[in-house]
C-alpha cells in the first residue's frame, strides 16, 4: 500500500495552478467570510493522495491528508517544527470554522466568546477535546455541503501537548459512516491498533490550532464511486496503483 503516497505540491507557483487548491481559497473567503489576516500561508500546500501514509515525527505518529489544501494557521505557525507537539484531526461543519478560530477549541461546558460549548457527538471518555490521529477519521465528523457545483469538507489540522492526551478507544459509530467500514486504520499497514485511533485532551491550552484542510471533491464522497468507495477499493485490495 506504500504506492498510495504521493506527497504534496508546495511551490506558490503550483499551487496558483492547482484550481481545487483556488477553489478552497475562494470557499474560505466567500463562504466562511474570514480574514486572510488569520493565515500565514508561507508553508500552505495541497496534499496529493497519501491514504496509506505513515511516518514517525518527534516520536508521535503522523499521517499525511489526501485530496485537500492546507492553509497554515498564525496562531499555529509558531509550533510548525516543534515535534514535541503531536498531530492531529478535528474534522467540524463549516458553519463552526469561524467561530473555532476566533476562540479555539473549548471543551463542552467551557466559554467561546458569550457561548456555552455544548457536546456533540458524545464524551464517553470524559469532558475533553477529540481528535484523532488518521485525516480521513476526522473527515467523517465533517459534514458534506454542496458549494458552486463541488462538496466541500473542513477540517482542522491541531498540535497536542502529548502529555496532557490520552489514547482512547474510537467511537465506531462514525468509522461505520464510511460504507459499513470499522477498518480503515487496516491502511496502516498494522502500525495503529483500532484502539489508537482517537485521542482526547482534557484542558483547552493542550490543544492549537495548526491549520485549516479544505476537502474539494467533484461528488459526494459517500456517493457510489466517491472517495470512501475509493478507500475501500484500497483496503480490499482491488486499487494497487
Amino acid at each position: 500500500m506504500a504506492i498510495h503516497n504521493e506527497g504534496y505540491e508546495y511551490s506558490s507557483n503550483k499551487l496558483s495552478r492547482n484550481q481545487r487548491h483556488s477553489f478552497a481559497a475562494e470557499f474560505i473567503r466567500d463562504e466562511l467570510k474570514l480574514d486572510d489576516s488569520v493565515f500565514s500561508h508561507q508553508d500552505d500546500c495541497y496534499y496529493l493522495n497519501n491514504h496509506c501514509h505513515i511516518e514517525n515525527r518527534g516520536g508521535h505518529r503522523y499521517i499525511r491528508p489526501s485530496n485537500c489544501s492546507k492553509f497554515i494557521l498564525k496562531q499555529g505557525k509558531h509550533l510548525f517544527s516543534d515535534y514535541t507537539w503531536s498531530y492531529s484531526y478535528h474534522g467540524t461543519a463549516s458553519e463552526n470554522v469561524k467561530n473555532i478560530i476566533t476562540y479555539g477549541l473549548k471543551i463542552p461546558g467551557h466559554t467561546a466568546g458569550s457561548m456555552k460549548v455544548s457536546v456533540q457527538h458524545g464524551s464517553i471518555y470524559g469532558a475533553g477535546i477529540y481528535s484523532t490521529k488518521i485525516p480521513l477519521y476526522a473527515q467523517l465528523y465533517a459534514p458534506c455541503i454542496p458549494w458552486r457545483g463541488k462538496y466541500v469538507q473542513t477540517i482542522f489540522m491541531l498540535r497536542l501537548n502529548a502529555n496532557k492526551t490520552q489514547t482512547v478507544n474510537a467511537e465506531g459509530h462514525y468509522t461505520a459512516y464510511m460504507k459499513g467500514r470499522t477498518d480503515i486504520h487496516l491502511l496502516y499497514g498494522g502500525k495503529i491498533d483500532y484502539n489508537e485511533i482517537q485521542f482526547m485532551t482534557p484542558e483547552d491550552s493542550a490543544v492549537v490550532l495548526h491549520a485549516l484542510l479544505v476537502k474539494v471533491h467533484d461528488s459526494d464522497p459517500d456517493s457510489a464511486g466517491g472517495e470512501y468507495d475509493k478507500v475501500a477499493q484500497i483496503l480490499d485490495g482491488k486499487i494497487t496503483n
